[in-house]
C-alpha cells in the first residue's frame, strides 16, 4: 500500500507556498469558498466592508448616493446647504437645492443631471417648472411666521424665453403677501447668466392666527359712520 501524504494547514507545500487555508487561495489571488466560488466583495481591489446584498455599504453614511444629501461638496464643488425642503421627495429626485431663502427671497439651484433633459438635451420644461415653484414658495416662507405655512399653490404661469442648458439657477421673490393669498415671481438663469425662463404664482396660505387687520372691527362703523366689510 502506497503512503499518501496529507498536507498539514500553515506547513509548506512543495515550491514553497504554504498550505492553504480554508477559504483562502495560495499567492494572494480571490479567495474562495471550499467549493471553489470567489467570496462576493473580497477579491483584490474590492471595497472595505463589500455590500451585502439589497443593503448600504458596510461601514457607509446612509445617505442616498446621487441626492445631493451629506457634508461633501457636491458633483459641481459647492457645499451643500442641507436645507429641509430639499427632502421633499420629488425635489429630491430632481436634485432641487435651495441655496438661500431669507427676507421674502429665495436663491434654489438645479444641477445639470441627463435624467432631467428633453430630446434636445436642454432642461425639460416640467423640471424648470418644478424649480420655480420652489423658488416662489420658499421666498413666502422665509417671511411667514412660526407655525404659518402654504396650503398648496393656486395658480402658476411659467414663460419659456430661451434653453436651458447645464446647471439653472432660479431666484424666487415675494410680490404680495396677504392674509389667505400670496403672489410671487421667479426668475431661472443659466451658467452664463441668461434669463431662460420667468414665471408668476400664487399660493393659498394657512394661517396659525389671523393676521391682524387695521380700522374697526368687522360691522361697525367708523368715526365717519361707514361700516367695513
Amino acid at each position: 500500500m502506497t503512503r499518501r501524504e496529507v498536507p498539514v494547514p500553515g506547513a509548506a507545500v512543495p515550491g514553497g507556498q504554504p498550505g492553504a487555508q480554508r477559504g483562502e487561495t495560495p499567492g494572494g489571488g480571490e479567495p474562495r469558498t471550499p467549493q471553489g466560488r470567489t467570496l462576493p466583495g473580497r477579491g483584490p481591489g474590492a471595497p472595505q466592508g463589500g455590500t451585502p446584498p439589497g443593503g448600504e455599504p458596510a461601514g457607509g453614511t446612509g445617505a442616498d448616493p446621487g441626492s445631493g444629501h451629506g457634508a461633501d461638496p457636491d458633483a459641481a464643488g459647492l457645499p451643500n446647504p442641507g436645507h429641509p425642503d430639499d427632502a421633499i421627495p420629488f425635489r429630491r429626485h430632481l436634485g432641487i437645492q435651495v441655496v438661500q431663502a431669507a427676507a421674502g427671497r429665495a436663491l434654489l439651484r438645479l444641477p445639470a443631471r441627463p435624467e432631467i433633459g428633453n430630446r434636445f438635451g436642454n432642461v425639460h420644461g416640467g423640471a424648470l417648472a418644478t424649480l420655480v415653484d420652489g423658488a416662489m414658495s420658499n421666498a413666502i416662507l422665509s417671511l411667514l411666521p412660526a407655525g404659518d405655512r402654504i396650503g398648496g399653490t393656486i395658480e402658476l404661469s411659467i414663460r419659456f424665453l430661451e434653453p436651458a442648458r447645464g446647471t439653472v439657477m432660479a431666484e424666487g421673490r415675494v410680490l404680495r403677501l396677504g392674509g389667505r393669498i400670496a403672489f410671487a415671481q421667479a426668475d431661472v438663469r443659466d451658467g452664463a447668466g441668461r434669463l431662460v425662463a420667468t414665471a408668476q404664482g400664487s399660493y393659498a396660505l394657512h394661517r396659525h392666527r389671523a393676521p391682524e387687520r387695521s380700522g374697526p372691527a368687522p360691522g361697525r362703523p367708523d368715526q365717519a359712520g361707514r361700516r367695513w366689510a
